[in-house]
């Protein structure tokens, strides 16, 4: 198996049961027996859904429990055990490189004559939508009218921009 596979695989549920028990058993204080039990029902099923097997170590268990007074809240030992899970998890293998794809042949003198003959046409259409353009004098900005403005985006108090426009 491998080390990721292994590592990120979903911890037994014995594992996670007893190192939240050591960590209640380190952090504890004064707390009940019932109520570290219902916190460590609690909390196991939600910290083998949320970290692999390889997180719950001493390493870990030392992390976690020198953060913490007294027994930890759910969240305030997530953060604690991602602090400390984040940094020694193993990375996925890398990729290796895609193939380099192969070089491309050098034109024939067919295939750049057919280009040219493209480039040429698309540059005399475009010359020819130009000088119809500057000949027919639409070019240049566009305004809207005093009225247009009026109907559109209307003055405070009922003003207009052209005496007698309608309301």
């Amino acid at each position: 198996m491998s080390e990721i596979t292994a590592a990120n695989r979903r911890p037994p549920i014995a594992t996670v049961r007893e190192w939240t028990i050591a960590l209640g058993i380190l952090t504890s204080g004064k707390m009940t027996r019932a109520d570290a039990e219902m916190k460590l029902r609690a909390y196991v099923p939600l910290l083998q859904d949320n970290f692999p097997a390889a997180a719950f170590t001493q390493a870990s268990l030392h992390h976690v429990a020198a953060q913490c007074k007294w027994f930890p809240s759910y969240g305030e030992v997530v953060e604690h055990l991602r602090a400390w899970w984040t940094p020694r998890r193993p990375l996925p293998p890398a990729l290796p490189p895609p193939d380099r794809p192969p070089p491309r042949p050098e034109p024939t003198s067919e295939e750049l004559a057919r280009i040219r003959a493209l480039v040429e046409e698309v540059t005399a259409r475009v010359r020819a939508n130009a000088d119809e353009t500057v000949a027919g004098g639409s070019y240049g900005a566009r305004y809207l009218s005093a009225g247009q403005l009026d109907a559109i985006n209307p003055l405070p108090n009922g003003r207009k921009r052209v005496a007698g426009a309608a309301a």
